[in-house]
């Protein structure tokens, strides 16, 4: 079987979606794995990208074999979720933002009740998927159509979250107000995503089909929108500070602050004398064992 214009297809994302999972990686290593933090969901999504691409390109050495045409399916259908919940994880980062300095930001369960929708619908798009026997039963099961329902309800919440969060704009704290622009170009490109999608569920239209649709009409209404929001996502990512943890700054601001402030209350007398009676422990790193062990040794030079 000769390469074909779908098969130039999976060679481009092949080539943009290899970087990109290297770039979601060190994203992840440098922002955090958690996934409202959005990285680890591009790393899945390059994932989905990279291994669909690679199963559709080994249908040209295995033409008959209909399990790398569902793998394929599979992986094309799954794609909406990352997407979806990244720009969700992103706007949570704001709505963070937001209650950090001014402690009114948006309640944190209604970004998780958007990211639960998101999954529901990738689920029932793979077991929609994983059930068929053939192609056309992959984008015709009642499962998939359920699957793009939710997709588009978690879009629509996202609109909303967008525009809620952009109505606090000045609440924002300096440097993470792109993350409202990030989203802001990803929303259009979503939609036309996801019209694509359902069109190729609900309608029975020959240009909308996945296996056997007008492959320009995929290429436009489809590859290039993810890839310019995984481009934009990531632009913006590379460009965010890294966020201290709360722990940090529990662990270097609280005992400056409580120090001074005691030693303002006391005089230069009292605070000698309990400097000279109250050594200084350094801080251990460590695992329990050798915390137990420095505790050890400070009890014996204290009898000493």
């Amino acid at each position: 079987m000769a390469v074909n214009y779908r098969h130039g297809l999976s060679i481009l994302e092949l080539i943009v979606y290899v970087p990109t999972l290297f770039i979601s990686l060190w994203m992840g290593f440098r922002h955090g794995f958690k996934r409202s933090s959005g990285w680890v969901l591009l790393v899945i999504f390059s994932l989905a990208r990279i291994i669909g691409s690679c199963c559709y390109l080994a249908t040209i050495s295995h033409p008959a074999t209909i399990d790398l045409y569902i793998a394929w399916g599979v992986c094309t259908s799954i794609g909406l979720a990352p997407l979806i919940s990244t720009c969700i994880a992103l706007l949570s980062r704001a709505n963070d933002s937001i209650e950090r300095k001014t402690g009114r930001g948006i309640h944190p369960l209604i970004f998780r009740l958007l990211s639960l929708i998101t999954l529901a619908g990738m689920v029932l798009c793979i077991v929609g998927s994983t059930q068929s026997t053939n192609l056309t039963d992959i984008v015709n099961s009642s499962e998939a159509k359920i699957g793009d329902v939710l997709y588009l309800v978690a879009w629509v919440g996202l609109c909303a979250m967008l525009l809620l969060i952009g109505s606090k704009y000045q609440s924002i704290e300096d440097g993470e107000h792109r993350l409202l622009l990030a989203v802001g170009i990803s929303v259009p490109l979503l939609l036309i995503r996801l019209i694509y999608s359902l069109l190729s569920v609900f309608t029975h239209r020959s240009t909308f089909s996945m296996f056997t649709g007008n492959v320009t009409v995929m290429l436009v209404m489809t590859v290039l929108e993810e890839i310019v929001i995984v481009v934009v996502c990531l632009g913006v990512g590379v460009t965010l500070a890294q966020l201290q943890r709360p722990a940090d700054y529990e662990a270097c601001d609280m005992p400056a602050q409580t120090g001074s402030a005691l030693e303002s209350q006391q005089s230069p007398e009292q605070t000698y004398a309990a400097k000279r009676q109250t050594p200084r422990r350094k801080r251990r790193r460590g695992g329990p064992v050798s915390q137990l062990v420095g505790l050890a040794v400070d009890k014996v030079n204290q009898r000493e």
